[in-house]
Formats: C-alpha cells, structure tokens, sequence
C-alpha cells in the first residue's frame, strides 16, 4: 500500500487498482456523506458503460445525481465519474475508465 496526494492535498491510499480516499474528521471533501463518521467510507463502483448512459440510467430511476459526471483521478488512471446517495446518506461514486487510444 503507498500513501498518495492529489490536487487539493487529497490523500488516498492505493494497493494495486484500488484506492481508498482518505476524509480528515471534520474537514471532509467535497462530495462526502451526507453525515460523514470516523470509521465510515464512501465508495466507488467502475462500470463499463460510458458515463453519460450510467447518469441516464440513474436519473431514469429517481436517483439525484449529487456530483458529476466529471473527470477524476481513478486507482488506475483518469476516470469519468458521478456521484448519488444510497438511501442512508452514503455517497457513492459510479466510474468509467476510458479505453487507451
């Protein structure tokens, strides 16, 4: 597992194509959990399907979209992503990776 920071002095933690993005107590990035605890994680599913169809498919199904579809910076490379709310409040991140040119 390395230790990486990106724009903004955001911290994650990687091992292999994963990445676990670190929130500090009561200074939390932005998007985070509608009611951000110690312990607790947001999450981010990677889906194949371009992002504008995954935001279709959402929005489709009642689901806000919080955050997004914007460009990010993935486990494994840049990413397209989006993000909504799980019915607790949890933030949860749908991810696109783009095939290599």
């Amino acid at each position: 597992m390395t230790v990486e920071t990106f724009a903004g002095g955001r911290v994650a933690l990687s091992f292999g194509t994963t990445k676990l993005d670190l929130h500090p107590a009561g200074d939390e990035y932005e998007p985070h959990a509608a009611d951000p605890a110690p312990g607790s994680a947001d999450f981010c599913l990677v889906v194949d399907e371009p992002i504008r169809a995954v935001v279709e498919r959402i929005e489709s199904a009642g689901v806000s979209v919080v955050e997004g579809p914007d460009t990010r910076s993935g486990a494994r490379s840049e990413m397209a992503s989006v993000y909504v709310r799980d019915p607790d409040g949890n933030l949860v991140e749908f991810a696109h990776y783009r095939e290599p040119e």
